[in-house]
């Protein structure tokens, strides 16, 4: 992996961390998810159209079935995950999802993609998984046990999700060569139409939400595309499985964000598990 490659997916494992604090300190659930969707495709349209101009846009059945399965895929992951964190800690949720996730996706680009895991990759999602297993809190019996396990629950169910949108979108890029950035577009009008009818019975909540957390919204639907497309660019220069582990580099910014930022408690265990996932980047780099 070039060093170029290696900054644009640390930058993208900042942006994400970043869009994750600031979601979880607004009132999230389906109409956050759909005035997100809205702006994020106001932010984007602009560079889609230049490069419709310049490069063009290919569809055929395939990219277009694509398409849709990836807006679904990406649907579903923002509101398990805005759940999750209206259930559980962002110190727990996020790390938890981030941390499984490339250890699914490993897998899935193995079975599905045919990629080859050296044995260094394995022992790097060895310390992964046990730095995330030691974040979560498990084994630990506190006050806060019941509201770690709705934790852990809704950050395994988004791993699986990120792991499959992680294997998909791969694909997509690199099988289908569908440019990132229109990629990244085409999963919003996806969900702003399927959310609509409920975003109608809602629209009070709606109006609140934007008028109280209109500069959030904004911040988080300009960085999430970015770091994602960077993360998507990264993915058609690199295996899946080196390029999303490494991006998991946002455990670490979401562990400290979620202790000291938002006073979520348990930092030393929490921190010492990030070391641990940044030994396993560490073979996982190799």
């Amino acid at each position: 992996m070039t060093i170029p490659i290696l900054l644009l997916v640390f930058a993208s494992s900042v942006l994400h961390a970043g869009w994750n604090y600031l979601a979880k300190t607004v009132p999230s659930g389906l109409p956050f998810v759909w005035l997100c969707a809205i702006v994020m495709m106001s932010v984007l349209l602009p560079a889609v159209v230049g490069y419709a101009i310049i490069f063009g846009l290919e569809y055929t059945p395939a990219i277009i079935g694509a398409l849709l399965v990836t807006g679904m895929l990406h649907l579903v992951y923002f509101l398990v995950l805005q759940k999750g964190y209206q259930s559980g800690d962002l110190s727990v949720v996020y790390p938890l999802a981030r941390g499984s996730g490339p250890v699914f996706s490993t897998l899935g680009a193995v079975v599905l993609l045919g990629e080859q895991v050296t044995m260094v990759s394995l022992t790097g999602l060895i310390f992964v998984a046990a730095g995330v297993w030691l974040i979560s809190g498990a084994g630990s019996a506190d006050s806060g046990k019941e509201k770690r396990k709705i934790g852990f629950f809704y950050g395994i169910t988004t791993g699986v999700l990120i792991a499959c949108y992680t294997v998909w979108d791969g694909y997509a890029v690199k099988e289908l060569a569908i440019a990132p950035i229109f990629l990244e577009f085409s999963s919003n009008p996806i969900r702003i139409v399927v959310l609509a009818p409920a975003a109608w019975r809602k629209w009070p909540e709606v109006k609140a939400i934007w008028r109280g957390h209109w500069q959030k919204i904004v911040a988080i639907s300009c960085m999430a595309p970015l770091g994602f497309i960077f993360f998507l660019y990264a993915m058609k220069s690199a295996p899946i499985h080196l390029v999303a582990p490494i991006r998991e580099l946002s455990i670490v910014i979401g562990v400290i964000l979620g202790a000291k930022m938002l006073t979520e408690g348990s930092f030393r265990p929490r921190l010492i598990g990030a070391l641990l996932i940044l030994g396993g980047i560490v073979f996982l780099a190799q």
